[in-house]
């Protein structure tokens, strides 16, 4: 082959690589220019330059991951080390949806509370990148890259506010325990590796059949990964840093936490579990089945006696770990889609939650407990709507999106078999509406305050956005299902 033919079929594979990631290349790319800016501006035009930047990079990662959705063809990259399927696509939507949410959300908090605006949103970019790294990856190289691309950047902004001893207590608390889980992970990685002779998903998945389940190397490294991901996951019975990273940290990185990490952490259980092993299924589904029961009544039974609202989502967050992981364990197209579904829906009712409660906060610092909430239908009627929508979604009340996320999940589990774990689950939803009703108690009981909570106009439209979707996307679910039906059925199907 002449030398000119072979440098032009280079440039044209290297532009196909780049194609499958546009989405993550478009978001780096405004990283940088972030980076640059935030050295060369002013202090006083700093934050407000480089949240401009941050907004415009997810919005342009946005539409050209739609873009690739509706008009490309998903493929492979970089030797089958990353892909821009349908499920890559997905997920890069629900994260950069996910980062201008959060930095419409944090502009006037962190103003408020005097922090350094400009690199805490540099942070969450470089956090949502590996966040779309791990939705894209397909080895096991490129997913423990973007799982410490992402532990890295949230570590730093778990304890962003410096001054408060709690905020450096969860930061700490975070590292020591994402570094045990990384370890997990990646000792789990190292044995697949060393049975199965590749790090590459689809290649693991082709090499590995059902008899590799009488080879210890493999059956230890599965549950080395699953201990791991649990803990990325926030699941039961490895979920102790989360009450207490959720309530020190400052709360718009506890509403991004809350959200972005658990989807991240999904994307990767699907890729690699389901990617990646389907021939072990019985033996990486009945380890996930025991964590998904674990994790619903520990997260249910002890969010009832919290008296923090960072606390008491923190449980609630256990527990949806729990409710998704039945999708997973049902696996096949119905339970991926129901798990896409759940995800997706879940960015906007969790995440509005978490967003009203950072609306309450004071230069002084959060204020998330109860006594907080009192006379907020009277102080604020747009946050009470907002909160009460929030809560019976997350209850699981119709038409919310809540109600058809779970209905989607327990049928899925139901078809494959885990009758019993969907009876549980019923059961630890019907113990959740006692703690979801009790936080709105305080919210439309008559109290004599009278101070108003004012709202920015960012602020204001992340709630109304939140709030709107999580009905409209209950009353309409189709639209969003069939996208988790294309996002189900990646080129890699499990």
């Amino acid at each position: 082959m002449p030398p000119g033919t072979d440098l032009t079929y280079s440039w044209s594979q290297a532009l196909a690589d780049l194609g499958q990631i546009a989405p993550i290349v478009a978001l780096v790319g405004f990283f940088l220019f972030a980076v640059v800016v935030d050295l060369v501006l002013p202090r006083s035009r700093r934050g407000g330059a480089v949240a401009m930047f941050a907004v415009t990079g997810f919005a342009l990662s946005l539409l050209t991951a739609g873009y690739r959705w509706l008009y490309a063809s998903g493929g492979y990259a970089y030797h089958k080390f990353a892909t821009g399927d349908s499920f890559a696509l997905f997920f890069e939507i629900l994260f950069a949806s996910l980062g201008i949410l959060t930095v419409a959300l944090s502009h006037s908090y962190l103003r408020k509370r005097g922090f350094l605006e400009s690199e805490f949103h540099i942070l969450t970019m470089a956090a949502v990148i590996g966040m779309m790294v791990l939705g894209s990856a397909t080895s096991l190289v490129t997913v423990f890259l973007g799982l410490e691309l992402l532990s890295i950047a949230l570590y730093i902004m778990c304890g962003f506010a410096r001054a408060d001893f709690r905020s450096q207590e969860a930061a700490a608390k975070y590292l020591l325990v994402g570094g045990f889980a990384s370890a997990f992970v990646l000792y789990g990685m190292a044995l697949v590796y060393g049975g199965a002779g590749t790090t590459v998903i689809p290649d693991i998945a082709q090499r590995l059949s059902a008899t590799s389940a009488s080879n210890p190397l493999i059956l230890l490294g599965i549950l080395l990964m699953g201990v791991g991901f649990a803990f990325k996951v926030s699941a039961a019975p490895f979920h102790m840093w989360t009450p207490d990273v959720y309530q020190g940290a400052p709360i718009p990185v506890t509403a991004f936490m809350s959200v972005g990490t658990k989807a991240a952490a999904f994307a990767m259980i699907v890729r690699v579990f389901a990617g990646g092993l389907p021939h072990l299924a019985p033996e990486w589904q009945t380890l996930l089945a025991v964590v998904a029961a674990t994790s619903m009544v520990v997260g249910n039974l002890m969010a009832i006696t919290q008296t923090s609202l960072k606390r008491l989502l923190a449980y609630s967050g256990v527990a949806q770990a729990g409710y998704i992981m039945i999708g997973v364990v049902a696996g096949g197209p119905n339970g991926l889609r129901a798990v896409l579904y759940y995800l997706f829906v879940y960015l906007f009712m969790n995440f509005g939650a978490f967003a009203v409660i950072t609306l309450l906060a004071g230069p002084e610092g959060d204020r998330d407990r109860f006594a907080d909430l009192e006379g907020l239908g009277r102080r604020n009627p747009v946050l009470a709507v907002a909160m009460t929508i929030f809560m019976l979604s997350l209850a699981g009340f119709p038409p919310s999106v809540g109600f058809f996320g779970k209905l989607f999940l327990f049928t899925a589990g139901v078809s494959a078999g885990y009758t019993w774990l969907v009876v549980l689950a019923v059961l630890m939803s019907v113990v959740s509406v006692f703690y979801y009703v009790r936080v709105l108690i305080p919210i439309w009981t008559p109290s004599p305050r009278q101070d108003r909570v004012p709202l920015s106009i960012s602020s204001s439209a992340t709630v109304v956005l939140s709030g709107v979707a999580s009905l409209a996307l209950g009353i309409y679910p189709t639209t969003l299902l069939i996208a988790g039906q294309l996002g189900a059925n990646p080129i890699n199907p499990p």
